[in-house]
């Protein structure tokens, strides 16, 4: 018998070459999950009543679920479809947050981008993305890969206490059995490196999820100008008459209400009129309608979101406003095309009896945004 195969021998002897190492503890599975963005939370007791969105007494505001922890051993991947004005300047930003949150750019598909984040923040991300267009759709999986996971460390270490008994053989091996030793030492450091590769894809899938985004160009259409509800005063509620209405010098009509200018504007003041603007073009009104059909607030708001709808322009936010004098009322924040521009409208609309009191302000939405506090501070701060 040859001494390369007595050497073998002894390993055989000394113990199965390819026998696994000692079980290793798998973690459980993660519970599948059905969600959009994540899994739902535990059912949560209901908040007390708070402030509502523009800072009024409102409505009890809706309970909004802690993010639930992404079990270990996960792989998450998320997918946004989003309407945006311009396609390179959305994959701008969100290569830029994915750097800025410790992430990178993975590459660039068709009509959009895909990039890695941290999957701690994945839900950051993505609820920070959406802000850059108009959502059209979305999906978010997660994928367990701990029992993959624990049977590549397994094989791995088995592979390893297999190399370190070669290794031991390899000192006392006669010059004949050096060459058959080395090569099956070469064949199991070949194996070892596969499996690492393996379980350092798998360990960067679980630390970084991957988020594709694809963007499609929005529509430019500007909202109609021309309603068709049956109520007259919401027929009359659009951005081209009030630029218009602006540019040729018409004062707004009787506001019965005693409004104050958004800190910064210029009031143009007549009796029971009233209106306003920015150095930088924001444009603010108060008007007044009747009430008829004699109708409440809810009615109200609900007429005058559909009839905005309807007519192309997008919402925002929505939510209540408390003026000053203590009457509640609804407040609009809408989207629109102005030609090449986004112009934002903000709307709010307080019953007075057999009145409605009629608040609008609008402008290009860069600069709408820097002035959008001191706008609806000046909607608090009606007295009707």
């Amino acid at each position: 018998m040859s001494p390369a195969l007595l050497l073998l021998g002894k390993l055989a002897l000394a113990g199965p070459w390819d026998a696994p190492a000692e079980p290793v503890p798998v973690p459980d599975p993660a519970p599948p999950v059905a969600s959009v963005w994540g899994p739902p939370a535990a059912p949560q007791p209901a908040a007390a009543p708070s402030p509502g969105v523009w800072g009024a007494a409102a409505t009890p505001a809706p309970v909004i679920s802690a993010p639930v922890p992404i079990p270990p051993y996960t792989r998450v991947t998320g997918a946004l479809v989003l309407r945006v004005d311009d396609q390179a300047a959305a994959s701008a930003n969100a290569i830029a947050l994915a750097e800025q949150m410790g992430g990178w750019f993975s590459r660039f598909s068709g009509d959009g981008v895909t990039v890695r984040v941290p999957t701690v923040g994945v839900d950051a991300f993505l609820e920070a993305t959406q802000g850059f267009g108009d959502v059209e759709g979305r999906t978010y999986d997660r994928e367990d890969l701990g029992v993959r996971i624990a049977d590549i460390e397994s094989r791995l270490k088995a592979r390893r206490e297999v190399l370190s008994r070669y290794l031991s053989v390899l000192e006392e091996a006669s010059p004949k059995a050096v060459v058959q030793v080395e090569r099956e030492i070469t064949r199991v450091v070949s194996e070892i490196e596969g499996l690492e590769g393996q379980l350092r894809v798998h360990t960067d899938r679980v630390e970084h999820a991957e988020v594709t985004l694809s963007f499609r160009y929005r529509e430019r259409r500007a909202p109609s100008r021309d309603g068709s509800s049956s109520f007259g005063w919401l027929n009359t509620m659009n951005v081209a008459d009030f630029l218009e209405e602006l540019e040729r010098g018409w004062r707004a009509s009787p506001s019965r209400s005693l409004p104050v200018a958004p800190e910064g504007f210029a009031p143009f003041r007549r009796p029971g009129r009233f209106q306003a603007v920015s150095p930088d073009d924001v444009a603010f009104r108060v008007r007044s309608a009747r009430n008829k059909p004699a109708a409440e607030l809810d009615f109200w708001t609900e007429a005058l979101e559909n009839r905005m709808v309807a007519a192309g322009y997008r919402v925002r936010e929505s939510g209540s406003v408390t003026a000053a004098s203590g009457e509640t009322g609804t407040l609009l924040e809408l989207g629109a095309a102005n030609g090449e521009q986004d112009q934002t409208y903000l709307v709010a609309v307080f019953v007075d009896g057999r009145h409605l009191i009629i608040v609008e302000a609008t402008g290009e939405a860069d600069r709408f945004r820097a002035r959008r506090d001191a706008v609806v501070q000046a909607v608090q701060g009606l007295r009707l």
